[in-house]
């Protein structure tokens, strides 16, 4: 008896029949799965298409009617997406839609259409070993800026603050030049302040960046312009008072090519006062512009505002006859703090912007945050402001400049010399783009 089971043990003539018996089910399965759920992949890839081109086709009939003088509504365009979507999705096989949700936007002449959706894949393979079904989604968004005529005014905060090394390298150059890194940069008298110093060592400013940023962004408007005359650029430059560099209204606001040389020659370092005041600056240009338009028109423009700041207010001033005082339109809000009877910080009081929102106008923030000095000669007062702006404005700054544009997407936080330039173009793009899936 055990001889024979012995011989049945070693014996390896049927194992691959055995083997087959038991790998066949598995082989069957595997193959089945590849299958169904390449057909899935189909599926999800010719609603996606579908879902694409719905947005798409839902903005271009927004500007067809644009160009017509009609206005689409929200309700419009939803619809004109849903039905475009459910007329090139009936005969996608073996999937069946369970929810389609269109969603779009109007803002101003910013159109966003939006559409979401729900499918179910039946298996055919897979079921059989009890996998009926596989679930898709996805969405697709499309945004276009209608052919409106606009105005963009550009707020740059050119305060002591912005006189900074750019970046960390930068400053080290800086406190070569100068033998210290903050409240330092700057002298009354332009070719001798300790900023054109620290250029000449080689070292790039904030407010450099800044400079170029701009340069970059009237560049940006010149190539989305969709026709002649489309954009009209404001150019200011703000410390604790607004100082036009051009007006709106100016023959040569629509004349990029001058607009981008007075920004390159005009945006400096405030040299005579010292301090930051974005509210006063805000409630200023709200004096300056008129109410939000339509659009259709050179006269009846659509008005926006961006403001190139790193947020954290001061109301020092300077002038010779009365040196260093606190400037009278300085509004402290809490939280503040004082060091000497002339110098406050604070941040940004979120209804600055309250002006400009009666007005209607699009306010966006380009929120430069800058590096803390760490080179060279930094005083106790210093060390006391930085640890200050460290650990109580820079975590409200953001949230602040949100509350006061009105939404989080209004403001692009911004750190190094190549996100600030790639923050102010984007922006300006944004405000001047063609028709676009994103």
């Amino acid at each position: 008896m055990l001889t024979l089971l012995g011989r049945f043990i070693r014996d390896r003539s049927g194992n691959f029949v055995i083997m087959t018996a038991i790998l066949l089910p598995v082989a069957l399965a595997a193959t089945g799965a590849a299958v169904d759920l390449g057909m899935a992949l189909i599926a999800s890839q010719q609603l996606g298409a579908a879902a694409n081109g719905a947005v798409l086709a839902a903005l271009s009939d927004v500007q067809v009617l644009s160009e017509r003088g009609v206005t689409a509504t929200k309700e419009q365009v939803n619809a004109s997406a849903k039905g475009f979507f459910l007329a090139n999705t009936s005969n996608i096989a073996f999937a069946t839609l369970d929810s389609v949700l269109p969603d779009a936007s109007i803002r101003r002449n910013q159109i966003e259409a939006n559409i979401s959706f729900k499918a179910t894949y039946r298996t055919t393979v897979m079921s059989l070993f009890g996998i009926n079904t596989v679930p898709i989604a996805n969405q697709a968004q499309a945004t276009v800026t209608l052919r409106s005529y606009m105005n963009i005014n550009i707020l740059i905060d050119t305060s002591q603050s912005m006189g900074i090394g750019a970046t960390d390298l930068d400053q080290q150059l800086v406190a070569q030049a100068t033998g210290c890194a903050f409240a330092c940069h700057i002298n009354q008298a332009r070719g001798n302040s300790s900023y054109d110093k620290a250029r000449a060592k080689g070292a790039t400013m904030r407010i450099d960046v800044a400079r170029s940023a701009v340069a970059a962004a009237v560049d940006a408007v010149a190539a989305a312009e969709q026709f002649p005359g489309q954009v009209t650029l404001g150019l200011y430059r703000f410390s604790n008072d607004l100082t036009e560099i051009l007006s709106p209204t100016d023959a040569r606001a629509s004349d990029l090519t001058q607009v981008k040389a007075l920004a390159q020659s005009q945006i400096n370092l405030d040299m005579t006062y010292g301090g930051t005041n974005i509210e006063r600056a805000l409630k200023q240009i709200a004096t300056r512009i008129p109410t939000n338009g339509s659009g259709t028109s050179p006269g009846d423009r659509i008005q926006y505002v961006i403001v190139v700041t790193d947020g954290v207010e001061s109301g020092q001033a300077w002038t010779a006859a009365d040196n260093w005082f606190l400037h009278p339109y300085a509004a402290p809000n809490a939280p503040s703090k004082a060091y000497a009877a002339h110098e406050v910080n604070y941040a940004l009081n979120p209804s600055a912007c309250a002006a400009l929102a009666t007005k209607d106008v699009g306010t966006y923030f380009i929120y430069t945050e800058y590096l803390e000095p760490k080179y060279g000669t930094i005083n106790s007062g210093d060390h006391n402001r930085f640890n200050f702006v460290t650990s109580s404005l820079f975590p409200i700054i953001q949230t602040r400049m949100s509350s006061c544009a009105g939404s989080t997407s209004s403001v692009l936080l911004a750190k190094s010399p190549a996100e600030i330039q790639s923050a102010v173009v984007g922006m300006v793009r944004k405000l001047s783009s063609p028709l676009r899936l994103y």
